[in-house]
């Protein structure tokens, strides 16, 4: 559990601190970089065809046409004609603060009047005293397309007005300039006039019909604040629970303001990823770590084990082993009234075989005689190293039984073939014999008087010779 939440935990730091450094590069970089290119291709965009409507306001023949009457009106819809195959337009018009004429490309639209809700624009730019602007409306010559209309004064050189003349384009085709931003930016691009009503949106359906405040939550006072500033204003604001970055940038020659957006989750997207995928490869590096721990310590656990209750030179129990086994003995003979018996064995003539041939080759004996002790008890007996050269063997026999047990490992000791080591002499491991003691169990007996009733047994053949199995009294 520690290494998982550790693990868990740096991952969800390490997101939080990526997730701080990705929104500051984004508000701090990547939105006004996008902003200033944005910027910079609009203005181009809307530059170009305000630019037409300038020339098309200072142009002496429009001026000349005017002031002359305003006759054979097929120069005039020649004129706009040209103009609008020449630089592609979608509309080129012209209307008359004399005749109030409303000129197209195709011909006479109409005569404009203040009571017609369409010919409001024409009213509303007589009352702004300034030389262009930008109006986003239905073109009632071009089947009712919305289209942004460039409109500029047309004055005499004695500042008389004229007349309004200018060029439209499609709103659509803006449009579609503004869903190619966000293809390659990756990023929601709009536009709006000073008073926050959308301009310009990818949404149709949002353009005149909804304004900045509604849209992003900005306040009026933020709107004129940011009319004032020539550097770009970041913001931010939720929609739909989720935060969205924004900045914005107030354009002068269009009079329009550009927003670029972008929302947080998307621009995250990866770093949850890489989040999750952490997460998961960790926690299967973490489990498989864990599991090789567990089988390691299982392993070692069961080494320990052994070794707590086994005696290292002969690999046969030790002492602690054989208490614990003596009481689940007893507990076997209370319950079920099953006999066991405790058999005592102490090697003969074994301390001449450290003295004449080392303690290496006494070691080599006390194991090859563990070995055949081990192959003779059966898989219920427990067989011990008392120490030194003494054994024992705790075993489910009764009485008759554990002697012939006994006299059986007394037999094999005496008989063990063991490799010629010398060239001359004796080998003291020929004389290697075993004295045994045999013990059985009494009632309430405990392991203490058992092991001294068999101890007694056994050096009562030692003290006849060896060599030979005894029964305790």
């Amino acid at each position: 559990m520690v290494l998982i939440v550790g693990f868990a935990v740096i991952s969800i730091v390490n997101y939080q601190v990526t997730k701080a450094s990705v929104l500051r590069t984004i508000i701090k970089q990547d939105l006004p970089l996008t902003m200033n290119n944005i910027y910079s291709d609009l203005s181009a965009e809307l530059t170009r065809p305000l630019l037409v409507a300038s020339s098309m306001a200072t142009d002496t023949f429009l001026k000349d046409w005017v002031i002359d009457g305003e006759k054979n009106e097929d120069r005039i819809r020649k004129y706009l004609f040209d103009i609008k195959e020449k630089y592609g337009f979608f509309s080129t018009f012209f209307v008359s603060a004399h005749s109030l004429k409303y000129y197209h490309f195709k011909g006479v639209n109409k005569v404009i009047s203040p009571t017609d809700s369409h010919d409001v624009w024409y009213y509303r730019f007589m009352n702004l005293k300034q030389n262009y602007d930008f109006e986003v409306d239905v073109n009632e010559a071009s089947q009712g397309i919305l289209t942004i209309f460039i409109n500029y004064r047309v004055e005499d050189k004695t500042g008389k007005l004229l007349g309004v003349t200018g060029v439209g384009l499609k709103v659509d085709s803006v449009s579609d300039s503004i869903k190619e931003y966000k293809q390659r930016y990756s990023r929601n691009v709009f536009l709006t006039n000073r008073e926050g009503v959308i301009q310009v949106h990818q949404n149709r359906a949002l353009i005149q019909h909804m304004t900045v405040f509604q849209l992003t939550g900005l306040r009026q006072s933020q709107l004129n604040h940011l009319l004032k500033l020539k550097e770009p204003f970041n913001f931010e604001y939720r929609s739909n629970g989720d935060k969205i970055l924004a900045n914005a940038r107030y354009i002068k020659q269009l009079d329009w303001l550009l927003f670029v957006e972008q929302s947080e989750s998307a621009s995250l997207k990866e770093a949850r990823l890489n989040l999750w995928r952490t997460i998961i490869i960790g926690s299967i590096v973490s489990a498989i770590v864990i599991a090789i721990m567990l089988l390691i310590l299982n392993r070692y656990k069961k080494v320990l084990e052994e070794i707590a209750v086994s005696d290292e030179l002969t690999g046969c129990a030790n002492r602690r082993k054989l208490e614990e086994e003596y009481t689940r003995f007893v507990y076997r003979n209370e319950r079920l009234n099953l006999p066991f018996s405790f058999i005592l064995l102490d090697l003969d003539h074994f301390k001449k075989v450290n003295d004449t041939l080392g303690h290496l080759h006494g070691d080599h004996v006390l194991k090859t005689i563990a070995q055949s002790l081990a192959d003779i008890v059966r898989p219920t007996d427990i067989l011990v190293r008392w120490g030194g050269d003494e054994f024992s063997i705790l075993t489910d026999c009764n009485e008759e039984d554990a002697c012939l047990m006994a006299e059986r490992i007394r037999k094999i000791v005496s008989n063990i073939h063991w490799p010629k080591i010398r060239d001359n002499g004796n080998d003291p491991r020929n004389d290697v014999t075993a004295s045994l003691g045999v013990a059985t169990y009494r009632p309430a007996e405990t392991l203490a008087a058992l092991q001294d009733r068999a101890d007694k047994a056994l050096y009562i053949g030692k003290k006849q010779g060896g060599n030979q199995v005894n029964l305790a009294t």
